[in-house]
């Protein structure tokens, strides 16, 4: 009978192994995107010379699980007066986006998890400006006509970014316009806008540290965030404490750095207060002064009333 119940014990439990593994796959199966890309790497540096030649490349892997169609293209990147990224205004940093080369500009029926190396080419004329040049290299997933490149139907873009430095006279300036920090929120998260503006010919590299404390100094949350800033352009970063609580009070630092030194700091006490608490807060007080109030009278009558009978 022992015997009995412990292979009975011994089939069930394999069963239930087998069926966690089964599950296990399936839902691995079905939380994997069905079209999907990553590209690798999404930025390149590069010091570039007059009249140079410059051959470059980036890899374009299928994570999703479908076969798709790539589609790939170049265009201007540049920053526009909103300070937000714009594909479409060409400038005299964006000139570079005549000079690139796509070896290849479709490709068809990407396996699942195949690899695709995009390459390109960038003929530096000899007459090239001083400082930076950019370009944007996209790529569209979706489905494209085998024979004349045309989309039948994107569904995702992503961009390789190409920064170059062509040397001659340099000339790195910049500064920091703004620092949104408020002091008091209503509800959560806590954040911070900074906006950077280059105010020379070739990028640099601006760094934002955001950290929240609690009262006592103790890190609560710390981060930080890279943004490359352009010629002539300005650039927004956003910092959030996602995990804000509802209430509380904080210290909140921010620091920004570029150009090899610091270029901004604060640090500011911030209080959380939902909204409800104030009004409750509020009908207190309100209920308070109103009793207060009616002691008073309370007083005065019962003193009228002594005076009176004597």
């Amino acid at each position: 009978m022992l015997k009995k119940v412990s292979k009975s014990l011994i089939m069930l439990i394999l069963i239930a192994t087998v069926s966690v593994g089964i599950f296990s796959v399936t839902v691995n199966a079905e939380d994997r995107p069905i079209e999907q890309i990553t590209l690798s790497p999404v930025k390149g540096y590069e010091k570039l010379d007059p009249g140079e030649k410059f051959k470059g490349s980036f890899n374009i892997t299928n994570t999703g699980t479908e076969t798709v169609d790539l589609h790939v293209y170049v265009k201007p990147f540049g920053v526009d007066k909103g300070c937000t990224e714009n594909y479409e205004i060409d400038s005299e940093w964006t000139q570079m986006t005549g000079w690139t080369n796509l070896e290849q500009s479709n490709y068809h029926d990407v396996k699942p998890e195949q690899t695709v190396v995009v390459n390109f080419s960038i003929e530096v004329p000899k007459n090239a400006p001083d400082g930076g040049q950019y370009v944007i290299i996209f790529v569209e997933l979706g489905k494209f006509d085998k024979i004349s490149g045309a989309a039948i139907g994107v569904t995702k873009r992503l961009g390789y970014k190409f920064h170059a430095d062509l040397g001659g006279k340099k000339h790195q300036s910049g500064k920091v316009e703004s620092l949104e920090q408020l002091s008091w929120y209503w509800e959560p998260p806590i954040n911070s806008i900074s906006q950077v503006r280059n105010n020379g010919n070739i990028y640099f590299t601006s760094t934002h540290k955001y950290s929240v404390k609690s009262l006592t100094g103790k890190v609560l949350y710390e981060t930080s965030v890279d943004q490359d800033i352009l010629p002539d352009t300005c650039r927004k970063m956003k910092m959030e404490w996602d995990k804000t609580p509802a209430f509380g009070l904080f210290w909140v630092e921010n620091e920004i750095e570029f150009l090899g030194k610091e270029q901004f700091s604060s640090n500011k006490l911030v209080i959380v207060v939902p909204i409800y608490v104030v009004v409750i807060f509020g009908v207190m007080i309100t209920l308070l002064l109103w009793a207060l109030t009616l002691k008073i009278k309370n007083n005065k009558n019962v003193k009228k009333n002594t005076r009176g009978s004597v």
